[in-house]
């Protein structure tokens, strides 16, 4: 089984390119499935005001869910990664080494992380994600410090074709 997760920043087009890309691998006869944004069901505060309880909900919530559908599918499509969840985490709380190790290890699961760069799109309110372009920003320079920093293995998102390419290698 493969996992391809879309990281990245919110309101750069994750959840639309994810959809895109199951669509189309069921298409080309893979059993794909797809695993939503799960931050969307979080009964807790997110965004700028999440705390630490939510972002560890996110984070395991996250984990949880990609197990279940894991034996389920031969490619499972994730709009997001525990890496996400750590990084909104990160930054509001700072280093975590425990949960650091966790996302570490966990992050070794995925056959690829693809991270999705801020596009020229304007953020739109949808009752869920912050509109604030600083805080998009911000969560997207973290991104780069802890992707580089915890030498976590990505990919530079440059078109659909390119992610394509990826999934329908068996």
């Amino acid at each position: 089984m493969r996992k391809v997760a879309l990281i990245g920043t919110h309101g750069t087009g994750k959840t639309t390119l994810a959809h895109e890309l199951t669509a189309e691998s069921k298409k080309r006869g893979i059993h794909a499935e797809f695993l939503g944004e799960v931050v969307r069901d979080c009964p807790l505060p997110i965004n700028e005001n999440q705390t630490r309880e939510a972002s560890e909900w996110i984070i395991y919530t996250q984990h949880t869910r990609e197990i279940k559908l894991s034996g389920k599918c031969d490619l499972l499509i994730c709009d997001r990664s525990i890496v996400d969840g750590y990084v909104y985490r990160y930054n509001l709380f700072g280093r975590d080494p425990l949960l650091e190790k966790f996302v570490m290890e966990h992050a070794k699961n995925y056959t690829y992380l693809i991270k999705i760069p801020i596009n020229e799109q304007r953020l739109e309110e949808d009752g869920i994600r912050s509109v604030d372009p600083k805080f998009q920003e911000d969560i997207d320079r973290l991104f780069n410090y802890i992707l580089k920093d915890l030498r976590i293995p990505f990919i530079e998102y440059r078109n659909k074709e390119q992610v394509m390419g990826l999934l329908t290698i068996p």
